[in-house]
């Protein structure tokens, strides 16, 4: 095991790098926060961060662990702990080959297993590796967004997807919720306004168009958040077109 590559840090790290490193990884893989197999492999990892943090924490033990040992065998090294997954059982590669994209599609397979959490942590390197990617954005932002995450980091991520794709509606959706929740109403309207400008037809605006048609609209009595979102999105179009006809 070489424990810079599994606390994912350079053999020249200082001890408060290391340190960091051992501390955040540590949190991220706690398994704590897993279920059912996911745990399981979260222990297994958790011990080897443990390992690793304990091999090379103090200076000494540094440089042993950076020296192969004279009387060591030669052969393979022994391949980083695996990340398993039910949409493809067995055919995982070791975490040092896997590609972004590999990550990125482990992430999206455990948030469809529900497992957020793992999915979450999957995600966040994912954008380490390649942070222009706006689907690996947007899943963050989606992710944070169903399990109640950090607002900031919320709206940061949503952004910066927004950022490399502008036509990227659902991300747009989610951050006017998301804006509209925190009372950011300009910056809400506004975009809905995007939203709809680039999906008038999105099923987030049916029931102000039921209304419009005549049709009733679904739980009419205790409207969703997305139907109250919808209809403030109306009246500022009305207002907008009266003070417009006015002028």
């Amino acid at each position: 095991m070489n424990p810079y590559e599994v606390l994912e840090v350079s053999s020249g790290a200082s001890a408060d790098e290391i340190k960091a490193a051992y501390h955040s990884l540590a949190k991220q893989w706690h398994p704590d926060r897993f279920t059912g197999d996911a745990k399981v492999e979260a222990e297994q990892r958790f011990r080897m961060l443990a390992e690793a943090y304990n091999m090379i924490k103090d200076t000494p033990r540094r440089v042993d662990a950076a020296t192969p040992a004279p009387s060591a065998p030669s052969g393979p090294a022994k391949p980083p702990v695996q990340i398993q997954l039910d949409h493809n059982p067995g055919a995982e590669k070791p975490l040092a080959n896997k590609t972004v994209d590999e990550w990125y599609q482990d992430a999206k397979a455990a948030a469809e297993h529900r497992l957020l959490e793992k999915a979450l942590s999957l995600i966040q390197y994912a954008i380490r590796l390649d942070g222009e990617r706006a689907e690996f954005h947007a899943l963050l932002g989606k992710l944070l967004y169903d399990t109640n995450g950090d607002k900031r980091a919320l709206v940061r991520a949503l952004e910066t997807a927004l950022r490399i794709n502008p036509k990227d509606v659902e991300s747009a959706i989610l951050l006017a919720e998301t804006f509209q929740a925190l009372g950011m109403h300009a910056r809400a309207s506004r975009l809905w306004g995007t939203v709809h400008n680039l999906a008038p037809n999105h099923a987030v605006f049916s029931p102000v168009a039921a209304q419009g048609g005549g049709k009733p609209a679904k739980n009419r009595d205790t409207p969703s958040l997305r139907e109250q979102l919808s209809s403030l999105v109306a009246e500022a179009k009305l207002a907008l077109d009266r003070i417009f006809k006015r002028g």
